[in-house]
């Protein structure tokens, strides 16, 4: 399947889902109408990110998504559109985490982007920039994050647009760093839906963050020490060759 063809399925999928929800009758129990319209809508926004892989090293392609999907996406939320909106802005936020793999092309960022965020999103979420966020009226909140809707209307949550930005950053270090592929790849489709039990669970909100850090380290410690240490094995468009799964 061609990648145009791959981002048609995927971004049409989601955008399906998306407006077919609210239309959905509603599901009386709270927890259980959260997780059944937020586990596979955040599956879905996961997979926008990762069905860009093919592209991570087409640096003007990626420009040109960005902004267009950034063009769009503001659009589309000033005229409460959700989920074209939301579709948008996961083209624009998953261009930017790959441009930024190209930016920050030292393999120590592996291990120091995943710390360092989780770090500040778990702060964010307890008393920093994320509650002032949930609090912000002028619309800025609206453009930064995606409204995941809810059967029958209203919607279950939101979701960071920072979250897919570093979803497909870290899908860009796995596959730029000779990282495990496809277990990477499986662990970032979970990590969201596993916050959101955890939240669900817990009645609490949950920094997601940690949940994409944990999906990138993981399944790669025994690899960790051997990408610190050397830089041999890089092909000419600058990756390592993948050790596979």
């Amino acid at each position: 399947m061609t990648v145009p063809r791959q981002l048609g399925v995927v971004y049409g999928a989601t955008l399906l889902w998306l407006l077919v929800v609210p239309a959905l009758p509603e599901i009386a129990k709270a927890d259980v109408a959260t997780l059944a319209a937020g586990i596979p809508a955040l599956i879905l926004l996961t997979g926008c990110a990762l069905v860009l892989i093919p592209l991570r090293n087409a640096t003007a392609a990626l420009i040109l998504l960005a902004l267009g999907g950034g063009m769009l996406g503001a659009g589309l939320t000033e005229v409460g559109a959700d989920a074209g909106a939301d579709i948008t802005k996961a083209l624009l936020a998953s261009s930017v985490g790959f441009l930024l793999v190209r930016v920050l092309s030292t393999p120590a960022v592996v291990i120091a982007v995943p710390l360092l965020i989780s770090a500040i999103d778990i702060f964010s979420v307890l008393s920093g920039p994320s509650a002032a966020l949930m609090r912000d009226e002028s619309g800025v909140s609206d453009f930064l994050t995606f409204t995941i809707p809810a059967f029958g209307g209203g919607r279950v949550g939101a979701l960071g647009i920072s979250d897919i930005i570093f979803c497909a950053f870290f899908a860009g270090c796995a596959w730029r760093y000779g990282l495990r592929r496809r277990s990477t790849t499986v662990a970032l489709l979970l990590a969201l839906p596993a916050a959101l039990i955890l939240a669900v669970a817990t009645g609490r909100g949950v920094a997601a963050l940690p949940f994409l850090s944990v999906a990138l380290l993981l399944p790669n410690l025994d690899l960790l020490p051997r990408l610190l240490s050397t830089g041999s094995g890089r092909r000419p468009d600058g990756e390592i060759a993948s050790v596979g799964d």
